[in-house]
């Protein structure tokens, strides 16, 4: 509270300060494109060692009031060299060349309209994705940033029902709801896909990225710093800023590329039957990928413009399964005749492949950006688009052997029953898919202008995300049985969904003051609605039609959302904001954000943010930043629901994820779902030597009450807990809740160099890394006299009681996730190599180390840590009793492009992702291969598993 006093005072005290405003002299110029001759809109014009800017108009013109001692001006534009210009005349005609990936002007971090990159107190990432997508033969946005950003982390998951279908993403190994992301500097909706598989970013909600094209985008800002106090909830590792396209003309892509490998398949099969080996690599070809877009953009009279994108994505489903080791049939007087049963009938192992790849994804998609003048002062301005996905990804294998022991009972077994009626319909068992409608749709209007002296900036935002899932090849077992039934027996189903609706209002000021070197003032008000919705699904997909057979419910892969679970659920929130820039000198900056929120259904939130930045020369800069930061428990997390219907001998139960306000949390005394709060601090230092620009900056985030989804657990043998989940109509649950606490540490550095030789001739290189060490609080650290090493686990009394702490409540493999299940380190090296009409791109990226652990392994097994293997599994590829548990080494990744101006308008490029065709490490331990069906683990989150990727792409321009 004392810090806060003080923060506030000095937010005061800058408000009221004053100074003699110094004698200016008035310049004016143009800045437009060295080749192209035309006007650069947006570009920044910089008194060197001043925050003194202006921003160039729709002509490419600027007009500056300047102290009459200045002498150098620095300009810059996103995707071009900045160039310094002496002042030596008072009008200019300035032309800059393209280049940069990684530089110049920034919204996010600070709300001076005019501070650079460079200038700023805390670490920005300026990624002009226009020039990436073009150089890369990575399509979706996620998959471009996590070869470029390496502090961005995300890989498609497989086996993962709705998450095969939009892929988490990390910033600093944190959880995909600990970023913030916004579009032209304003709020975006989170999906409504809430990740509860047991794969990496396990429990937590994230933004969609891939609803918004590539080719919609003029650049990507990553904020690497907490900034809740700027910018609200879920801004505690950095915010990511999406600027759409301004640009006039016509450009079209058409690309086309595919998945050409070779992987070993037969993995498992030829470790395990060393004298019947099949061939050691397969090739295959598969994972075709279409992609089509086309922007436009156009002046609107003499300040306006308008731009709009539509895109068009087909993705082939990838397949990098392993081939099935385990019983296909039914034993045969106890043998397993298999192999003889499948030659008999003309099949081979072959034929029951899971899909363990890339799921297939349709979506189009289109994005529109504009602006009108209403006056000299003021502009209406709107964006926003609409986005559909449809996907299909395959479940776990339905052998003719699991179909037969689904159950002993006669209902099931007898002639006639309802294994026959299964069996009837897929006579060598079935592959259930699950198939997704993702929409997603956002439009937000406002106007901009001055009140006095004042800038503001009104405006309202509507964003919504909606997922549904549908079965096909698949049935309900209950269905075969219910002896009413006389109908074909059901394949497909409407299993239902969930919907995410946010309306956010905002009205912000800001005002540069000349008070010492600069004062820039903002502040702020917002109003935002959250609603929550569970979409039930058809009957049919989750009804339990004869309980007596004691077999699943449901349709196989994915029963339907309830009934029962039906509804919406909506809050609201208000906040109102600060935010401060003060250069004492023309060397030091301090800036201090102060944020109050409040939400309707758990209260209110302050949060603070400090920060400075100090050149010592100018060519170096050191800067650094604390605040605090919070999260606020999403709609999601406190209303998912997803029960089934189970056949127990006290009844029919329902076992699943229950919410946290349930019957069952409150009999296991979980507490309602409160905010996550967070410290961060941020050091690091900027330096220029001539042609080189480098960064480094360390970071320490510690994270109070983060949320996760519990694993199930039950009774566990105590009698007066049993009953009162038998009460509730339950045996199993699992719920979110408020359960560790974490800190991270990291250091991330992006060194660039560019120079131009020869006249025609460029070269340009970029290394970007990240370390990173995400640690889940011990006992040690959280409680004062503890010496316990292991995680300090919030659990109820009722769970530690039943022994259920460490292993149903919060697990080794959760630890792992936040900890390890990422890569530790990565690194991106890029260079673009330009000649005439001849481009080149070369990249290097490395994924470091990540590790699976064991989640059986718990404090009370007696086969406990990893120097007892009293209680390991057998590892059938040795014969030994081994850990499951395996490190996965860091790997490289190699791209690359090359492109060729055919003509002004039309560019042709060829390359190849994944160059050399590199995989992440096989799986060590049989045990984790399911039967040999996963060579690579799913489990963790490096680099994916698709192989080399060869695309070609037409790019079409006319200006």
């Amino acid at each position: 509270m004392k810090k806060i006093k003080q923060l506030a005072f000095l937010l005061v005290l800058i408000a009221l300060s004053t100074t003699a405003i110094q004698a200016q002299k008035t310049i004016m110029g143009t800045v437009s494109d060295l080749d192209t001759k035309e006007a650069l809109v947006g570009a920044s014009v910089l008194v060197k060692g001043t925050t003194k800017g202006a921003l160039t108009n729709e002509n490419g013109q600027f007009t500056l009031e300047v102290p009459k001692e200045a002498t150098v001006l620095v300009v810059s534009y996103v995707g071009y060299e900045s160039k310094e210009v002496a002042m030596s005349e008072s009008s200019f005609d300035i032309q800059l060349s393209s280049g940069a990936a990684l530089e110049n002007i920034v919204v996010i971090g600070s709300r001076n309209a005019t501070r650079t990159k460079i200038e700023t107190a805390v670490p920005v990432d300026v990624i002009a994705i226009s020039q990436v997508a073009d150089e890369s033969g990575q399509v979706d946005l996620n998959q471009l940033l996590n070869y470029v950003a390496p502090s961005f982390q995300s890989s498609r998951q497989t086996i993962s029902d709705g998450s095969d279908h939009v892929d988490p993403a990390q910033l600093r190994g944190l959880g995909p709801d600990q970023v913030l992301v916004l579009v032209n500097g304003k709020r975006r909706h989170q999906s409504a896909l809430v990740n509860v598989n047991g794969t990496i970013n396990r429990g937590t909600v994230g933004t969609d990225l891939n609803a918004i094209p590539a080719q919609a985008i003029e650049r990507i800002e990553i904020l690497r710093d907490g900034a809740a106090a700027q910018y609200g909830s879920d801004a505690i590792t950095g915010v990511i800023n999406i600027v759409l396209k301004k640009k006039e003309g016509l450009t079209a892509r058409v690309a086309y590329g595919s998945y050409i490998t070779e992987y070993p398949k037969h993995y498992a099969w030829n470790l395990l039957n060393p004298t019947q080996k099949k061939e050691e690599l397969t090739p295959v070809v598969d994972g075709g990928n279409t992609a089509v877009s086309l922007n436009y953009g156009l002046k609107i009279g003499q300040h306006g413009f308008f731009n709009i994108t539509a895109d068009y994505n087909l993705r082939e489903a990838t397949n990098r399964t392993g081939l099935f080791t385990g019983q296909v049939w039914p034993l045969v007087g106890g043998k397993n005749m298999s192999d003889s049963i499948n030659t008999a009938k003309g099949l081979t192992r072959d034929d029951f492949s899971m899909r363990v790849g890339n799921s297939k994804v349709g979506s189009a998609g289109i994005v529109y950006n504009f602006s009108i003048p209403l006056s000299k002062r003021w502009e209406l301005y709107s964006f926003g688009g609409y986005n559909n996905k449809k996907g299909e990804s395959g479940g776990i294998f339905r052998y003719p052997t699991t179909i037969s022991s689904a159950s002993t009972q006669t209902l099931w077994t007898k002639a006639g029953g309802g294994r026959e009626k299964v069996f009837a319909l897929y006579p060598n068992g079935f592959l259930p898919l699950i198939n997704s409608d993702v929409s997603d749709i956002s439009a937000i209007i406002g106007a901009r202008g001055k009140i006095g002296t004042w800038d503001m900036d009104i405006s309202q935002n509507f964003g919504q995300s909606e997922f549904l899932y549908k079965v096909s090849n698949s049935v309900n077992y209950t269905q075969a049985v219910d002896t009413t039934y006389t109908g074909a027996l059901q394949t497909q189903f409407n299993a239902g969904g969930s919907q995410f609706r946010q309306l956010t209002s905002n009205v912000d000021f800001a005002k540069n003051h000349p008070v010492l070197e600069g004062l820039n003032t903002a502040f702020g008000a917002e109003y935002r609605e959250d609603a929550f919705s569970m979409i039930a699904g058809e009957e049919a997909s989750y009804k339990n039609y004869n309980t007596k057979s004691n077999v699943a419910s449901g349709a196989q892969v994915f029963p339907g959302f309830l009934k029962s679970n039906e509804g919406t659920f909506k809050r609201h929130s208000v906040a109102l904001y600060t935010d401060n820039e003060l250069d004492i000198t023309k060397k030091w900056l301090v800036s201090a954000a102060l944020r109050f929120e409040n939400y309707s259904d758990f209260g209110s939130t302050f949060n603070y943010k400090f920060s400075s930045r100090y050149k010592i020369t100018d060519n170096l800069t050191v800067r650094g930043s604390t605040s605090t930061g919070f999260r606020a428990p999403s709609q999601q997390q406190k209303y998912y629901a997803k029960t089934n219907t189970l056949f127990t001998t006290a009844g029919i139960i329902e076992s699943g994820t229950f919410t946290n306000d349930s019957k069952v949390a409150e009999i296991l005394g979980i507490p309602k779902l409160k905010q996550e709060t967070s410290l961060s601090y941020t050091a690091g230092f900027t330096a220029r030597v001539k042609e080189f620009e480098l960064t480094v900056d360390a970071y320490q985030i510690d994270i109070k009450d983060r949320i996760i989804l519990t694993n199930n657990f039950t009774a566990n043998g105590d009698a007066a807990l049993t009953a009162q989940l038998a009460a509730a109509g339950a045996t199993t649950a699992n719920v979110f809740t408020n359960a560790i606490d974490t800190r991270s540490r990291g250091l991330e550095s992006v060194l660039s160099y560019e120079h131009k030789f020869a006249k025609r001739h460029t070269l340009k290189f970029v290394v970007a890394g990240t370390l990173i060490r995400n640690h889940v609080r011990d006992s040690s650290e959280v409680i004062e006299g503890n010496t316990s090493d292991k995680p300090f686990i919030k659990a109820t009394e009722t769970l530690i009681r039943t022994n259920q702490a460490s292993t149903s409540y919060y697990n080794r493999e959760d630890e792992s996730r936040m900890e390890v299940a990422s890569p530790l380190g990565k690194v991106s090296m890029t260079a673009n190599y330009r000649y005439k009409n001849l481009s080149v791109m070369l990249r290097g990226v490395y994924f470091g180390k990540a590790t699976l652990l064991d989640p059986n392994v718990t404090s009370t097994n007696p086969a406990d840590s990893l120097k007892n293997s009293a209680g390991w599994p057998v590892n059938l590829f040795t014969g030994k009793r081994e850990s499951l548990d395996q490190e996965f080494s860091g790997k490289w990744v190699f791209d690359m492009t090359v492109g060729y101006q055919i003509t002004k308008q039309l560019n042709f490029m060829v390359g190849a992702n994944n160059l050399f065709d590199t995989y992440q490490d096989a799986h060590t331990h049989y045990g984790n291969t399911s039967l040999g069906r996963y060579i690579y683990t799913r489990r963790v989150n490096q680099m994916g598993v698709n192989g080399r990727y060869l695309f070609g792409r037409f790019i079409f321009k006319l200006k």
